[in-house]
This record gives structure tokens, C-alpha cells and sequence, in this order.
């Protein structure tokens, strides 16, 4: 029965999908993982049915966002479920407290995913961060004859690197997959490399609308840098923050950072010591309208990306999707999956990580050379408009559910 059932879901081209993850979207205005909230929006209408199996917030219980329902499983007391959102379980996890969350989130997760399959009818788990998600497919896959769907985005792999008994579960989990997908070709690479197995690369795209039209830069104002992402310390806000006084010995400059974090304390002290309180603002997180204004407005985006001290990086980097997507000459470590988005000299300029006189002299660069700035700003725009269309990327998607459109691993794929 199993087997039958299995190769019917290999023939579906409207297959029954269930998006499997750690953190979603806690309401319509909740802007956490907005990649995943898209792509579930623009696969949902080509799918028999599309549904979110997440876990609880605090007590959260069923809810819908963009016409996608999503379902809530309850590992605690609603006060304790907080393992998941905001900083992210790999950084919660550990302190003892949420340590002991862990066994109980795992468990409490397998029940209720086996028991979502059965009463919807999936067909296909599209199981995110696999380790440790993996574990919640195998009774619906064992028993179920459920496809599953094993997507990568470098944090697993970052736990992998550094734990023998992580690494052994990990290339479990991926070997129960039916497909393995990766969200670059440096995560692909790196899924080879620690665990033997290839992959699909499929990228995302930008979250925030491009602009109709596109603002020249006002030579008469100070230039403004700009950097999105959560405040933890794979981002490197510090070593920007330190190249910052090199960069203000030349010119003026401001710097606007958006988003929240364990670090955001931190890094606003060092701002103080720095003596940057009057050129850096932390905006906290704003909506998407709030975050395409300060694309539209910033001189150049800077992502200091670094190694943390687990070993994990930046997968893909979808807000240098977002710059590109603007026409911002971007600057950026040359780490992780940051080099499918950004071509050195080409659609940005990437420097060595943790370097700050490298950065200070990129930033000087680009608001020195207006020429240079124009020509990475609309090479970025098109490279971004080529690779990571959310038209392509939802197809990928969709090739994945169905089976088809194979891309080996380390492979970008681009538009024809």
C-alpha cells in the first residue's frame, strides 16, 4: 500500500503539499521568514491544496496568512513555547532552559505531523532545516508513502561541522528524502561535501516590491548605509560598526540598521564607545513598506557577514536580493551563499570577512565612483531579475513537488 501510494504522488502534478518549518509567519503583519511566506503564496494556487505545519508561539493556535492555513502544535505551557521565532532556536538552545524544550517540541512535532498527513491527505512534506525537522517525516514517509522533500539553508549544516552525532543524524534524515534541495550552490556544495549526498539549488527572491520607478541619488545629501537582517552575530554588525570612524575620516555618512537580535544591546553600546551615536540608527524591525523606503532611499547596502562561532553563515542572503532588486551597489563579505548573489566587481563588491579596513575602503569606493555605484546598481538589478525571478524560483519549487527540473548541486540555475 505504501509503495502504491508513493508512486501516486510521483505522478501528481497537483500534489497535496505541507510546509514543514521552525518559525512562520505569527500573523498577516508578522514578518518572519518572508521568503517562505511567498514562495507558499505563489505555489499554493498551482497545488491540489498547500498547507504550514509550524509550532506553536506563545500559545498560537491555527491560523491563515495570504489564503495559506497554517497549523499550530503545542509542546508546553504557552508561556515556555518560545523556542522557535525572533532569534532562533540554534541560539536560544543554548541556555538550559530551553535545552529541556527541545526533547518535547521533537516529540510532540512527530505526532502531529503524522497525524496532519492522515487527516489532509499530503503528498509531499517540504521539510526545512532537516535536521532536526527530519525526524517528524519518517513515520509519514514509513507508514504513509509520503514524498518528502528535505530543504537545506546552511544552519544544520553549521551543527553538523561542529557535532559527530549531529552530522550522523543530519545525513539520516537526508538519506530518507526523496529529494534534497539547497537555497545556493555554497549550501549544496556543503551538504556534499559533510554528508555525500547532491542537491537542487533553489534560490529565493526579493520580499520587497521594486520600485516603478527608479530614484537617481541626490549628490547634495549625506550618504546613507543601509543593512536589514536579524541582529545576531553571524551578521557582523560590529565589524561595520568599527570600519565606520575610517570611513567618517573621508566623509559623512549615515548608517541605518533595521531588525532585532540577541546582539542589538551589544552592538548599540559599541555604537556609544565608537562615539557613532549621532551617524548609526537601530529602526528596530518596520513592516515591508517601511523596509522598501529605505531601500529606495539608501546609497549602498553593506552585509559584514561573518563565520559565528558555531561556524554558520549567511546561506543566501535574500536582502541582497531586495538592494539588487532596488538598483543599490551593494558591499559584502565573501562568505557563504553570498557569491551567487553578488559577482565581485560586477554586482558588488565583496571583501574578506571580519576585515574593517577592507570594508571602509569598499564603501569609500563606491560613494566615490558614481560611475561605478550606476554600473553595479543595474548589473545587480538584472542579475537579480535573471536568477532569482520568483516566477523561476516558484517553478523550481513546484519541479521539486513533481519531480522534474533537475539541477546538480553547486549549480546555480539561470533563465533561459
Amino acid at each position: 500500500m505504501s509503495t502504491l501510494f508513493s508512486a501516486f504522488n510521483r505522478r501528481s502534478s497537483r500534489p497535496r503539499v505541507a510546509v514543514v518549518t521552525s518559525t512562520y509567519a505569527r500573523s498577516q503583519d508578522d514578518h518572519q521568514v518572508p521568503w517562505m511566506r511567498e514562495m507558499a503564496a505563489r505555489t499554493a494556487s498551482h497545488l491540489e491544496s498547500l498547507k504550514v505545519y509550524a509550532p506553536s508561539f506563545r500559545g498560537l493556535t491555527n491560523h491563515e496568512i495570504d489564503g495559506v492555513e497554517v497549523r499550530r502544535f503545542r509542546y508546553a505551557p504557552a508561556n515556555s513555547e518560545t523556542l522557535t521565532h525572533d532569534s532562533g532556536a540554534p541560539s536560544k538552545s543554548r541556555s538550559l532552559g530551553y535545552k529541556l524544550l527541545v526533547l518535547p517540541y521533537l516529540i510532540m512535532g512527530m505526532f502531529a505531523m503524522f497525524a496532519w498527513c492522515v487527516r489532509d491527505r499530503t503528498r509531499v512534506l517540504h521539510v526545512h532545516w532537516p535536521f532536526p525537522h527530519g525526524l517528524w517525516a519518517l513515520l509519514p514517509k514509513w507508514i504513509l508513502g509520503v514524498r518528502v522533500v528535505a530543504m537545506c539553508h546552511g544552519a544544520e549544516l553549521a551543527l553538523a561541522r561542529k557535532s559527530w552525532i549531529i552530522r550522523k543524524a543530519l545525513q539520516f534524515f537526508l538519506s530518507q528524502a526523496d529529494e534534497i534541495c539547497a537555497n545556493s550552490s555554497h549550501t549544496a556544495a556543503e551538504i556534499r561535501r559533510l554528508c555525500g549526498f547532491d542537491s537542487r539549488v533553489v534560490p529565493y527572491g526579493a520580499t520587497v516590491a521594486e520600485p516603478e520607478i527608479f530614484q537617481e541619488p541626490q549628490t547634495d545629501e549625506v550618504p546613507t548605509l543601509l543593512f536589514c537582517g536579524r541582529l545576531i552575530q553571524r551578521k557582523g554588525i560590529d565589524v561595520l560598526l568599527r570600519a565606520l570612524p575610517m570611513v567618517l575620516a573621508e566623509r559623512a555618512v549615515k548608517l541605518v540598521i533595521t531588525g532585532e537580535g540577541d546582539r542589538k544591546a551589544e552592538w548599540e553600546q559599541l555604537a556609544k564607545e565608537l562615539g557613532l551615536e549621532s551617524t548609526v540608527r537601530f529602526a528596530g524591525f518596520v513592516s515591508n513598506e517601511e523596509l522598501g523606503e529605505l531601500y529606495r532611499n539608501c546609497t549602498t547596502y553593506v552585509h559584514p557577514a561573518i563565520h559565528d562561532d558555531n561556524g554558520d553563515t549567511e546561506g543566501l542572503g535574500v536582502v541582497l536580493i531586495e538592494a539588487l532588486a532596488n538598483k543599490k551597489p551593494v558591499i559584502a563579505s565573501e562568505v557563504g551563499g553570498i557569491v551567487d548573489v553578488i559577482i565581485d566587481g560586477e554586482t558588488g563588491l565583496l571583501v574578506p570577512e571580519k576585515n574593517e579596513g577592507a570594508l571602509a575602503l569598499a564603501i569609500l569606493r563606491v560613494l566615490s565612483d558614481s560611475s561605478l555605484a550606476a554600473a553595479l546598481g543595474e548589473q545587480g538589478r538584472l542579475h537579480a531579475s535573471r536568477v532569482f525571478d520568483w516566477d523561476r524560483c516558484a517553478d523550481l519549487t513546484l519541479g521539486v513537488y513533481q519531480g522534474r527540473h533537475f539541477v546538480p548541486a553547486g549549480q546555480l540555475p539561470l533563465a533561459a
